[in-house]
């Protein structure tokens, strides 16, 4: 005759135990249930748009973490001064780690209305990617994005405003860490406003043709 299986019995009080360590530790941040941390419009680099309206995108951009440090380096001057060495970055750091950077710097087009094949070399290089894996969108004179990067080339300063020719911003999104659920338009809007930013900043007289 065969053995009658014994009934595995979990106290209750010990079962009970576990689930209210649980929460506590839910509650209070201990991992590996730490608590996400807080984005400001004054913390947000000024770079980025500065703003609330993109703390959404970085919400959906960015991985979870404790907390997130932003830190805003503006160089070089406008386009009034007849000068091609304007750069913005953002750099978004978790706890430990990089999380994304947004860099903006003036590139030469020499003409107003860059080439299609001037775009595609553009448009690799900033990506660092093959065209096979690109993606375009309308922003600029491109908009671009590839996996966890987004790019735009803005028209920036007319013919003869800096010696060499045309000028523009050429823009770059680039998420260190692959959030859980990172969404593209995230990094694309993200993208736009760090370029509308720098349109302004620059004191660009070439339209910028980007999205509202």
């Amino acid at each position: 005759m065969a053995a009658t299986p014994k009934k595995v019995v979990i106290p209750l009080a010990g079962l009970l135990a576990v689930v209210l360590c649980t929460v506590a530790a839910y509650a209070f941040g201990i991992p590996p249930f730490e608590r996400r941390g807080q984005m400001s419009a004054s913390e947000v680099c000024e770079s980025l748009g500065g703003s609330a309206k993109v703390i959404p995108s970085l919400k959906g951009s960015l991985p979870s973490d404790p907390e997130y440090r932003f830190d805003d380096r503006l160089s070089g001057r406008d386009i009034t001064s007849g000068s091609s060495d304007y750069t913005a970055d953002c750099l978004v750091w978790g706890k430990d780690h990089l999380l994304l950077t947004a860099r903006t710097e003036m590139i030469l087009t020499e003409t107003a209305e860059s080439s299609p094949s001037d775009v595609r070399s553009w448009a690799t290089a900033a990506l660092d990617t093959r065209e096979s894996e690109i993606k375009n969108f309308n922003a600029g004179t491109a908009g671009v994005t590839a996996l966890r990067k987004a790019a735009i080339l803005v028209p920036c300063a007319s013919p003869g405003r800096i010696p060499g020719g045309a000028y523009s911003l050429s823009v770059v999104v680039d998420l260190k860490r692959q959030a859980e659920s990172a969404i593209r338009q995230d990094l694309i809007d993200l993208a736009v406003s760090a370029a509308r930013f720098s349109h302004t900043k620059a004191k660009c007289d070439l339209p910028a043709k980007l999205p509202e």
